[in-house]
């Protein structure tokens, strides 16, 4: 087996489990067998019983269960990463740190010994190995497995993925609900176009709106109204991924505020199992509008969306593997800086406006970098950054905010209710991207990891 083809199929998670039994429970899981009607249990009895039979440890930091099941499709895989260590049941007491499930249909039990070599080829040295331990998450892991299988992230090989049983019915379901209650759009929050189910849309003459976590310009859309947003923030829960696809969509005039939006969301990007529908807020227009005015300082929604993409960066890849938590001060410039001073000499000073404005894309590790110092960063509402390592000393924050927020989040309430800007914060603790305006909170984007909804 070509080992580009392995690694395409490969499913890669982090895995919290200290147990072999957890462990092989959350990789069973995380291949979403429901998707083919098959109960995840059977899919563990395959496993226990293989287990019984033969030991599946390979080497004393790599394990690989597999099975047979009755089952129509040909292979899953699924690679867990464990940074602390799962107690195996060797008798040396060493804990793996790799464990690959692989579950083969029984009908093409001949495809057994050839993925069984490609892994074994593709995993056998250690150095590798401890490089897949090491590495800082599960998108530098398939990178590294990538590079192996000797391609780079876009030369990935497609294979077919069957779209799942329950996603069609869902999409159907949600294409009716449009018609029966007046939806202005349809949205899907998927993880590419591929695992759109584009038969069953094919004769439907709505709205369309797909918000992706994987950009692909080579896929050809042939229908028509419809609009697609790379959001390329797998980190955001589901109903998240799905608020930023209509923040996107309000920015671009697609969506108003009379009329609902139906919006079907999953776990995942490929297997979608909820129905929400919801009506695009007020404060969306107010955030995006350039007719809402700072002062003189006008602020561009595609200012507002660059620096709200950049939060959620820096909140789902903090820095040197540790979480940041900043804040981004837009708008309303000059009197933002009669409430603040400067906590490190400033490093955007003296420098052009074409070279510091956050519309650039060359910025952005600029930005991470300097996300680390204590403060804030000022923004023009063109985009011009002013200042970094900004503190700001506003009057008391406004009654009403939820208990529990930090001094950040007081900050930011109390700078944007006593001036006309707007205030966008990453919370070190939870990861969560808040925005306020005039003193409130208005729009929160919160990380998968600490809901999952």
């Amino acid at each position: 087996m070509d080992l580009g083809e392995l690694v395409s199929v490969m499913r890669i998670v982090e895995l919290t489990a200290k147990s072999r039994a957890a462990a092989i429970r959350s990789l069973v899981q995380a291949a979403n067998w429901e998707d083919d009607g098959i109960a995840p249990d059977k899919v563990l009895e395959a496993i226990e019983e293989r287990e019984a039979a033969a030991q599946t440890l390979v080497a004393s930091d790599f394990a690989l269960p597999h099975a047979f099941i009755d089952w129509e499709g040909d292979f899953r895989v699924v690679m867990g990463r464990s940074r602390s260590g799962v107690d195996y049941g060797v008798p040396t007491g060493q804990s793996v740190q790799l464990i690959v499930l692989l579950v083969i249909g029984r009908k093409l039990q001949q495809t057994h010994v050839e993925v069984l070599a490609a892994l074994a080829e593709l995993l056998k040295l250690p150095e590798f190995r401890q490089s897949l331990i090491d590495a800082k998450d599960t998108k530098t892991i398939d990178t590294l497995l990538l590079a192996k299988a000797g391609l780079q992230p876009d030369q990935r090989p497609t294979r077919a993925a069957g779209i799942p049983r329950l996603t069609q019915t869902l999409v159907k379901q949600a294409m009716l609900l449009v018609e029966s209650v007046g939806a202005q759009a349809l949205l899907l929050a998927v993880d590419r176009l591929e695992s759109v189910p584009w038969e069953s849309l094919s004769n439907w003459k709505g709205r369309l709106l797909l918000v992706t976590t994987e950009h692909n310009d080579e896929f050809e859309i042939k229908r028509e109204d419809t609009h697609v947003f790379d959001g390329l923030h797998a980190t955001l829960s589901r109903m998240d991924r799905s608020n930023l696809g209509l923040l996107l969509a309000a920015s671009q005039g697609l969506l108003n505020e009379k009329h609902s939006v139906v919006c079907v969301t999953g776990p995942d990007g490929r297997r979608l199992d909820s129905i929400t529908i919801t009506k695009p807020e007020v404060h969306f227009r107010a955030m995006l509008s350039e007719k809402n005015r700072r002062g003189l300082d006008i602020v561009r929604p595609a200012v507002v969306l660059r620096i709200l993409s950049l939060a959620v960066e820096i909140a789902a890849e903090g820095r040197e593997a540790h979480p940041v938590g900043t804040m981004f001060v837009v708008g309303d410039a000059r009197n933002v800086q009669r409430h603040a001073q400067q906590l490190v000499l400033n490093p955007f000073h003296g420098y052009s406006k074409n070279l510091r404005n956050v519309l650039d894309p060359s910025l952005a590790e600029t930005m991470k970098e300097f996300a680390l110092i204590d403060g804030a960063f000022i923004v023009q509402g063109d985009g011009t950054v002013m200042s970094a390592g900004t503190y700001l000393m506003p009057k008391s924050a406004p009654p009403g905010l939820p208990s529990g927020l930090g001094a950040r989040h007081q900050t930011a309430a109390a700078i944007t209710a006593h001036t006309l800007a707007m205030a966008i914060t990453v919370s070190q603790s939870t990861g969560t991207v808040t925005v306020f305006r005039n003193g409130s909170i208005v729009f929160t984007l919160e990380r998968a990891a600490a809901t999952k909804w």
